[in-house]
């Protein structure tokens, strides 16, 4: 047997003062990186947070209507209407959802199968429209799924709900929600307001947290209304004896303007060929688009000799 061998009371109490000051140390560290990390790095890090999950939405305002005169009323001419587009996020759609999403979409929005599915299948990107102008009774059927990647956003598109009547007088609204051609061009920025803006804190799906301080919603502005000094009765009919007259001239085109003799008030405008601004798309000549009562100009000619003769 060998003898036990103790040590001396002090190297214990310095062993355990060594494990004591390393453990201090260590808590140190770890207070002064905490300390660094939510004091003095705090502003760094929360934007660093929001910027993945603060999303900016643009919210559209609602623009103006456009109005004319009939008789002692004024009709609105240009009108507004709710539809919705239907997006997917191919990032949260799931592989073996894909062929089930895409059957849905097709049996309510019309389509191929394949086209919906590849739309889904679309790498390096979290947004992709699938349809547009989907009325609210089909939007309620695909939303009622609750399918996962398969969201939709309302828009307001221009309807005219007269056709062809004073098209050229009119214009059109493009794609992009900015007037073309005509007074939706010219007046385009009375008529589109100003929109609004919406930054949400959103979840790990995307969905805002409405109760998060962090959002900010700006309110959108809607545009302003126009009333025409134009009177559709009379515009109408000078349509109507403008097609005619050329008809009897054999002319392709022409144009024809009444004033109000008092105060120059433009009562009717009419021209030929014309176009429907709801199906602007469908134009093959641009040609079509513009006024020329007011943008091809004519040489006066013999019309000077009756109001030289008047004057």
């Amino acid at each position: 047997m060998q003898p036990v061998t103790h040590q001396p009371p002090n190297v214990s109490v310095r062993r355990v003062r060594f494990i004591y000051a390393l453990i201090a140390v260590v808590m140190g560290i770890f207070l002064v990186r905490a300390f660094y990390l939510q004091i003095i790095r705090h502003d760094f890090y929360r934007k660093a947070a929001l910027a993945d999950q603060l999303k900016q939405q643009e919210i559209p305002a609602e623009r103006g209507i456009i109005l004319a005169h009939s008789g002692d009323k004024t009709v609105p001419i240009v009108l507004n209407q709710k539809l919705y587009t239907i997006f997917v996020d191919p990032t949260m759609v799931k592989t073996n959802d894909v062929d089930r999403d895409a059957a849905m979409l097709a049996s309510v929005l019309g389509g191929e199968v394949n086209s919906y599915a590849k739309a889904m299948r679309t790498p390096d990107t979290s947004y992709v429209e699938v349809y547009k102008r989907v009325e609210s009774d089909k939007k309620d059927s695909i939303m009622k799924h609750k399918y996962q990647g398969i969201g939709q956003k309302e828009m307001t598109y221009r309807i005219y709900p007269n056709g062809s009547l004073a098209s050229q007088v009119l214009g059109f609204v493009n794609a992009d929600g900015h007037g073309v051609y005509g007074l939706e061009q010219a007046l385009d920025t009375k008529l589109r307001g100003t929109a609004g803006q919406l930054k949400a804190v959103t979840d790990i799906n995307g969905v805002p947290l409405a109760a998060n301080t962090d959002n900010i919603q700006i309110a959108p502005q809607a545009g302003d209304d126009l009333v025409l000094t134009v009177d559709m009765p009379m515009q109408q009919q000078l349509e109507h004896i403008l097609q005619e007259g050329l008809k009897k001239a054999k002319s392709d085109s022409g144009s024809a303007v009444i004033l109000e003799a008092n105060t120059g008030a433009v009562k009717a405008m009419a021209n030929w060929p014309t176009y429907d601004p709801s199906t602007y798309g469908t134009v093959e000549n641009s040609a079509d688009f513009e006024d020329p009562a007011v943008s091809s100009p004519l040489e006066v000619g013999s019309v000077m000799k009756p109001l030289t003769t008047a004057a």
